[in-house]
């Protein structure tokens, strides 16, 4: 008997923190999601998928440093043409990733060197500032259970609810 295989799309999505949405009647699809805090973080949110994940942990992963990344956007007032173009970028680079033969899958540790490269290259930094920054948006990436920085902490009593990422 086969067991459903968990959705790549579905963990990104997940990881962005976006409720599946039963389909509606006919509408705008891609308009943007109301409940994010500022235009980079409402910008992902309206993503439905991002093409080129093949495995749902990773996927997660990706989507979580996603969201971090555009909430760091909208902290520094980045005007959403910036999250737009690295959005498009982290498109381009995971399905460029995607067509490589034998190439592990993409994950958070990717997306969140790409948003340290374009930091590097945009601000002149220190060497040792992007290090910190890349371990920092790493470490909240992986901790799934942990609310994302800038929401409010999980009180002990509330309930746990397990993700079904599968078809």
């Amino acid at each position: 008997m086969n067991e459903p295989k968990a959705d790549p799309q579905r963990a990104f999505r997940a990881g962005l923190g976006v409720a599946e949405i039963e389909p509606r009647a006919p509408g705008l699809a891609e308009a943007p999601a109301a409940w994010g805090r500022g235009p980079n973080e409402a910008l992902v949110l309206a993503m439905q998928r991002l093409p080129g994940l093949v495995e749902p942990k990773a996927a997660f992963e990706t989507g979580r440093a996603l969201r971090i990344i555009a909430r760091l956007l909208d902290a520094a007032g980045a005007p959403a043409r910036v999250g737009e173009q690295f959005r498009d970028n982290l498109v381009a680079a995971v399905i460029a990733h995607a067509a490589r033969r034998g190439a592990r899958p993409w994950n958070a540790e990717d997306t969140v060197a790409m948003f340290v490269e374009l930091y590097r290259r945009g601000l002149g930094v220190e060497a040792g500032e992007p290090n910190r920054i890349e371990a920092t948006l790493l470490r909240w990436a992986r901790q799934e259970l942990r609310p994302l920085p800038g929401t409010r902490e999980r009180r002990p009593h509330d309930p746990l609810r397990l993700l079904d990422l599968a078809a």
